[in-house]
């Protein structure tokens, strides 16, 4: 029998979740993840992380299996004064009792631009701000490997205030690691993929979340609300007709 995981977050509630740093669910059950003032604006070097109440298994040293995964959720970026507005959010996933890293173009995630096997650390950035040591120009979308310098980066152009859809999947078979992002309100999506070997880069066991930051300086500053969330995983035996119903079972499970 394999190791499954399932669950569906149409609203949030902090009882199923780990809340770090200025992280809070709302009273309307959205997951805020950079603090705001009571007058709407976005707090200044604000960071916040939020993951699954429980650990996950990627993979499993006795039998040396895999999992797969899908997970599907919804953001808000509202940044009042928008012209590279810093500094992003990310989903990512990390060794079980992480605590929050670095402020501001490190996302919360990472202390290092060169690659740091310690980090153990792999994450899809929505990245808002061009931090001149390790960013492309403009913001991007690029998929993080134990640096916050990413192995790979596609430009995105943020529809501010405007609800993002995303879906990432992991296939284990093909180690390729695939995210996409849509803006329902207009017809703009954009696609990021790369292989990693999610199991000479991970722990077995991880915490599954999203952790965003602000900007360190007055007036140049958004917010990071998640509004929905679905995660779906499988632990596979490396056989590509058991992997390929293993990438559709938890995408099934989830759109």
């Amino acid at each position: 029998e394999f190791a499954e995981l399932f669950f569906n977050f149409q609203t949030f509630n902090a009882a199923n979740l780990i809340l770090q740093g200025n992280a809070s669910v709302s009273s309307s059950g959205q997951l805020r993840l950079t603090e705001v003032k009571s007058n709407g604006e976005p707090k200044v070097a604000s960071l916040g992380r939020a993951f699954y109440s429980a650990p996950i298994q990627i993979w499993d040293s006795t039998t040396g299996k895999v999992a797969s995964f899908a997970t599907a959720f919804t953001f808000n970026i509202l940044a009042p004064i928008l012209s590279n507005s810093p500094d992003g959010l990310a989903f990512a996933l990390v060794p079980v009792g992480s605590q929050p890293k670095f402020n501001g173009g490190f996302l919360g995630l990472f202390q290092n631009v060169t690659y740091d096997p310690t980090a153990q650390t792999v994450a899809v950035e929505f990245d808002t701000c061009h931090n001149l040591d390790w960013d492309p120009k403009g913001s991007h979308i690029g998929i993080d490997v134990n640096s916050i310098k990413s192995i790979k980066t596609v430009p995105w152009s943020l529809l501010n205030g405007h609800n993002a859809k995303v879906l990432i999947t992991y296939d284990s078979s093909t180690k390729l690691l695939v995210a996409s992002l849509v803006y329902p309100s207009g017809s703009t999506s954009y696609i990021i993929s790369e292989k990693v070997e999610l199991k000479s880069v991970l722990p077995e066991w991880v915490n599954i979340g999203f952790s965003a930051t602000s900007g360190l300086n007055k007036g140049n500053v958004e917010a990071h609300d998640v509004l929905s969330w679905s995660f779906a995983s499988k632990l596979s035996d490396g056989t590509p007709c058991e992997d390929l119903s293993l990438a559709n079972i938890v995408l099934n499970k989830i759109l």
